[in-house]
């Protein structure tokens, strides 16, 4: 009963916190930049111990959420004229300077500039070059060339450091579009990544799935619901009937 009340009680709380990542995927889908976060799984075993010592006591098996990854399929590229935005076309990703000093990455390119003249994201995070610096533009028409080098009236002023993350299930999220990375994950993007301006990368969150993976899930959930319910019930009834003196 108690392994049954264990089993039932992770699992209930397993697709509780799958809906928590679908839902927070579902506000996030027109979010620019924004990766789908995915939660994996994996079975754990109990009673081990006593399935050694018994070899009639089979160990009971249950799953459980392992961790969180991002999914890196890419969004749908659209144009929007402003010459603040930019898209990578293949594996790049921008680099950033994020509250702590630290680098993040990301492929949100809703730039803008900031009181003095810094290329900034839409949360105000300083955007680096190739060299790991912030970029400063001056006041003029900026245009990009396609392997990330800026200008201002023609004249070549900073290129935009764009980087490959070789393994991103290494990568976690640290905020909606930004994600933190060891450097020994990270080199300079290849050669078939190309940058495009006036153009900004959506959020690969496919609604129509999320919302089918909210209904499974939210079914699986009031399943398990019910299943503790009937333990609980059983229980009582168990406790009833023990408590019982003969007369």
């Amino acid at each position: 009963m108690d392994s049954g009340f264990f089993v039932s009680g992770v699992a209930g709380d397993m697709t509780a916190k799958k809906l928590n990542t679908i839902a927070h995927n579902l506000a996030n889908v027109n979010t620019t930049g924004y990766m789908l976060d995915r939660t994996a799984f994996s079975t754990m075993l109990a009673n081990v111990e006593g399935a050694e010592k018994n070899s009639s006591k089979l160990p009971q098996a249950y799953m459980t959420m392992d961790h969180q990854y991002v999914n890196g399929d890419k969004g749908i590229i659209r144009q929007t004229g402003n010459d603040l935005d930019f898209a990578l076309r293949g594996n790049g990703y921008f680099k950033v300077q994020t509250p702590d000093g630290e680098t993040g990455y990301t492929r949100a390119g809703n730039f803008h500039l900031d009181g003095e003249g810094q290329l900034v994201t839409e949360g105000n995070l300083p955007v680096l070059d190739d060299s790991g610096s912030k970029i400063t533009l001056g006041r003029g028409v900026i245009s990009a060339s396609e392997d990330g080098r800026l200008l201002v009236d023609n004249v070549e002023v900073s290129t935009l450091g764009m980087y490959k993350i070789k393994d991103l299930s290494l990568a976690t999220k640290i905020s909606g579009t930004i994600l933190k990375t060891d450097n020994t994950n990270v080199a300079q993007a290849e050669n078939d990544v190309t940058l495009h301006q006036g153009m900004l990368e959506g959020s690969n969150v496919n609604a129509v799935l999320m919302m089918v993976e909210m209904m499974q899930n939210t079914r699986s959930n009031q399943s398990m619901m019910k299943i503790l319910e009937q333990y609980n019930q059983q229980e009582g009834q168990i406790t009833q009937t023990v408590g019982r003196l003969p007369g």
